[in-house]
């Protein structure tokens, strides 16, 4: 799918996709999708926690603070402001995911916030509403748009004049949401006049690259510099980012910094463009808060993470337990996906209290990661 470039980051309309263990939320504008939004149990950006202090580090002026999550410690900048102690219990916010073998990033929650008496850190205090927190920050959403009965009745209480239900089929089919993903998950994007655009992350940078295709560079690095802004925000990058564009004038760079700098003013995460480095490459950092998309939904590029296959095949169950009802069904998936699921029974529960019947689920060692299917049980 070719990358025409940026579009206005007015989101005008959310698509909210319900599934056994998630809700995919698509941030669209003008019909194209801007955002992706994956809520999971397993996900805690915004979360509040009763955390309890296990180290300090006075060279760090920063606390590690267990918050009971199954990650590492999360990391509390400030400590000597807040007074803390080792063992001490204190009220966070998770602001970044952990990562790469890194604990959460946490900022302390103000003295006054309200926790039960008899709470013991660590615990859970409250996890944000995805919605409400999208309609909050979106004032010029004119329609959301929900798949699910038990979401819209959601939707409709925070919402009730911009609500809708959709029955035709999946939504992100519709809307072509799901090649979109696919295609923010490619290393590369092909810009329209046969340019091309190639993104690869590591744990220390992102680095993009900028070929012209035999095309005019020119032309090449301006549909690039909108394609780089909107790209940053739907794949979700953060970190640092370098960008090698295609060689032209000396001053080519420097305009192309100030072209990026206006490209991505709008977009809602903090974003600095720090010039041209000696090599000739534009350097920029973008705020790190939740986890890039391939590194939530892959294990390594286009191979699903073996908890995303395990979603994905739970949606699968319910759209064909619908052309099939009443009869006995059962998921065939592959060994690590079926491990999956049985660490996300939640996930499970709810599919099986939507079909209104038990799902077994059944490991092929035969079969890719990626490919689940349905196969009736006989009676």
């Amino acid at each position: 799918m070719t990358d025409p470039g940026a579009t206005p980051l007015g989101i005008d309309e959310i698509l909210w996709s319900w599934g056994p263990g998630e809700s995919r939320f698509a941030l669209l504008t003008r019909g194209r999708l801007t955002e992706l939004v994956i809520d999971r149990p397993t996900l805690h950006l915004g979360s509040r926690f009763l955390g309890r202090v296990v180290a300090l580090d006075r060279g760090l002026n920063a606390a590690f603070v267990e918050i009971g999550t199954g990650d590492r410690p999360g990391f509390l900048p400030g400590a000597a402001a807040l007074g803390l102690s080792e063992g001490a219990a204190v009220a966070v916010a998770v602001r970044a995911e952990a990562r790469a073998g890194k604990g959460p990033l946490l900022s302390p929650l103000a003295g006054d916030l309200a926790v039960p008496g008899a709470t013991k850190a660590p615990a859970l205090i409250s996890r944000p509403a995805t919605l409400k927190r999208l309609l909050a920050a979106h004032p010029a959403i004119r329609r959301v748009r929900v798949d699910d009965p038990a979401a819209l009745a959601e939707a409709k209480a925070l919402a009730p004049a911009l609500a809708e239900h959709h029955r035709d089929g999946p939504l992100f089919g519709l809307y072509r949401v799901e090649e979109e993903i696919e295609s923010a998950l490619a290393a590369e994007v092909p810009l329209a006049g046969g340019g091309r655009m190639t993104i690869e992350s590591t744990a220390a940078l992102t680095a993009i690259d900028i070929d012209s295709g035999g095309g005019r560079a020119d032309e090449a690095n301006r549909k690039a510099v909108a394609a780089i802004a909107r790209h940053l925000r739907l794949r979700g990058i953060g970190g640092q980012v370098v960008i090698d564009f295609v060689s032209v004038r000396r001053d080519a760079p420097h305009r192309l910094a100030d072209a990026l700098k206006e490209a991505v003013a709008a977009d809602p995460v903090p974003t600095q463009i720090f010039g041209v480095s000696r090599l000739g490459l534009v350097e920029l950092t973008r705020e790190r808060r939740g986890l890039a998309l391939a590194e939530l939904l892959c294990d390594r590029p286009t191979l699903p993470t073996p908890e995303t296959a395990a979603l994905a095949a739970l949606r699968l169950a319910l759209a064909e337990a619908a052309c099939r009802p009443g009869r006995p069904l059962r998921l065939v998936v592959a060994p690590e996906v079926a491990t999956a699921l049985a660490r996300r029974s939640d996930a499970l529960a709810e599919a099986e209290a939507r079909l209104c019947r038990p799902l077994p689920v059944r490991a092929d060692p035969g079969r890719a990661r990626e490919d689940s299917s349905i196969e009736e049980i006989p009676g």
